[in-house]
């Protein structure tokens, strides 16, 4: 692999980026090691990324010697000590849950009842509601919708001192806080000997998917269950491809309709041993494939989405065995973050308190809320914390097409890639519009992952405009937002898009039904609801735009 200078250039000078102000010691240390990373950049919240270059782009840009701020608080301490839960943001109100888990590894110290955090009193309350049985430690658990209604759906878990395993599944409902037990028929067929806990999860189009799992003390498993909760009773569970290793307690999360691993836990026959081989899995096709590592041994912790990257929380202690009870290493406390667009891992800067198998997860953008775990002494903790950044509310890539009209293509930010497919022109040009919910300022704007660069940005109360040009065709890029600053908080905001000239349907590829589809809008006036068949956004849709489909037919973007 060639190695590469990470600089960050305007148009004037150009100055390599200062580590040392960024991150650790620790971090510092592995961002020493060739063969981890071959060169670094900043990514999403602070982070660095493998032979990314980062281009940028205005006199505003960072020249390092100062810290961007973290952006983790401390929240209010929860109810109890609590190790093992799942962490669970609930859209419909806007509330973090903690399911499950436990107070100690003492018998008997399994928690029966919901805990919610309230973000706006700021407040923790234990629900009502009562869990079916005390398995509630290591369950897997997501938001899925039954009849309209949103539930927070459990599968599986064991008792605090036990070394059996149930394959129960129940549902919570936060807003009428009650508990429903679905039925042995619905029992989670992954734990058929009653000794298996789940290993990763995440939810994708309102299906909760389970892959790998821990054979209490016996070895790590990896069977991929999907289970539906509208499908009939007995015949929610459906067996997908295997995961291509043994591996427990597995960080996931969705982006889109593809599932992110980082690491896991494995058993060797006498303990667990923390990995790092990591894969991605299109629920589309149902199809595991290899993506670069996770840098450092990773299990025991929660991965989140955040503005279309995976962000793995701290976790377990790189290189170490660790016999199932036995919590006496310390944990890890700098979070990894890894980009789908660029296929590259990054370190940000740590939380405030080293924990693992501790709940955690996010809304998708600006906020993440962590709780409980054990700390380095084996000791469940009550200790939460909370990171807040600046919160987009859109992003879109416009073009002004002629005497038409601007048009925008939404860019979704924690979903699927949107898909910009109108020409830049003789120079690759593209305009993206990042629109915050307050008004922001921006120290920065780079190009991190793709061919292209930055040649001008400017903030206008809440929304930043930013100017690309040598965008080339058939790739994603991501533009990274460089310490965005509201009343809330700080952080750096990633954006990710996908170019593909002539994918007017915005499917990924451009074929005969892309050609088709411009054909028919030939003399129509442009339109909001047929602008992208504008393929050169010249105002009118004619034969020019006809040829430029044809002639990128037979054309994709990367995986």
């Amino acid at each position: 692999m060639n190695r590469m200078k990470t600089r960050i250039s305007t148009s004037s000078q150009s100055y390599p980026v200062s580590w040392t102000s960024l991150f650790s010691a620790s971090a510092k240390n592995m961002l020493r090691s060739p063969a981890r990373f071959a060169s670094n950049a900043l990514l999403g919240l602070a982070l660095t990324v493998a032979v990314c270059d980062i281009k940028a782009q205005s006199a505003k840009s960072p020249k390092g010697g100062s810290p961007l701020p973290a952006g983790w608080t401390n929240g209010p301490n929860l109810p109890t000590t609590l190790a093992r839960a799942v962490g669970i943001h609930f859209p419909a109100n806007g509330r973090f849950y903690a399911m499950g888990g436990r107070s100690s590894d003492s018998v008997g110290s399994d928690q029966t009842n919901p805990f919610e955090y309230n973000p706006t009193t700021n407040t923790w309350a234990t629900k009502a509601a009562t869990y079916p049985d005390a398995h509630v430690s290591d369950m897997a658990c997501g938001v899925l919708t039954d009849g309209g209604t949103p539930q927070i759906y459990c599968v599986g878990g064991s008792q605090a001192g036990q070394t059996t395993a149930t394959a129960r599944v129940f549902s919570y409902d936060p807003v009428a806080d009650t508990i429903t037990t679905l039925t042995a028929a619905d029992n989670w067929p992954g734990d058929a000997s009653g000794t298996i806990l789940p290993g990763g999860f995440a939810v994708v189009g309102n299906k909760l998917y389970i892959f790998g799992g821990f054979d209490i003390n016996n070895a790590t498993t990896h069977q991929t269950w999907q289970f539906d909760p509208t499908a009939a009773v007995g015949s929610r569970w459906l067996q997908l491809s295997d995961y291509p290793a043994d591996r427990g307690y597995i960080p996931a999360a969705a982006i889109g309709n593809v599932i992110y691993t980082a690491g896991g836990s494995l058993w060797d026959g006498t303990a667990l041993r923390d990995t790092t081989d990591s894969f991605k899995y299109d629920t589309t096709t149902d199809t595991w494939t290899t993506i670069a590592s996770i840098p450092s041994p990773t299990a025991e912790t929660q991965a989140v989405n955040v503005y279309g990257v995976m962000l793995v929380l701290a976790g377990g202690e790189a290189n170490q065995k660790r016999p199932m009870l036995t919590r006496d290493l310390a944990p890890l406390s700098y979070r990894f973050i890894y980009s789908p667009s660029c296929n590259m891992w990054g370190q940000g800067v740590s939380n405030i308190v080293p924990r693992r198998h501790f709940p955690a997860d996010a809304d998708g953008g600006s906020r993440i809320w962590l709780a409980g775990g054990y700390a380095g002494n084996g000791s469940a903790l009550n200790t939460m914390e909370i990171y807040e950044a600046p919160a987009v509310q859109s992003a879109f890539s416009r073009k002004v097409h002629g005497d038409a009209g601007t048009f925008d293509i939404s860019l979704p930010l924690s979903d699927n890639v949107g898909i910009e497919c109108r020409s830049g022109g003789a120079t690759n040009d593209y305009q993206m519009i990042i629109n915050f919910a307050t008004s922001v300022t921006v120290n920065g704007v780079g190009m991190i992952c793709g061919t292209g660069h930055v040649s001008s940005f400017s903030v206008s109360g809440s929304q930043v405009t930013v100017n690309l040009t040598g965008v080339t065709n058939a790739q994603r890029i991501t533009v990274q937002l460089q310490n965005v600053i509201d009343s809330s908080g700080s952080g750096d905001v990633p954006i990710s898009m996908g170019v593909l000239v002539g994918d007017v349907n915005g499917n990924a590829a451009v074929n005969a039904s892309d050609v088709s589809l411009t054909k028919s809008q030939v003399g129509q006036p442009v339109t909001t609801s047929n602008f992208r068949e504008d393929v050169n956004a010249g105002g009118t849709i004619s034969s020019t735009d006809v040829a430029v489909v044809k002639s990128d037919v037979g054309t994709s973007l990367p995986p």
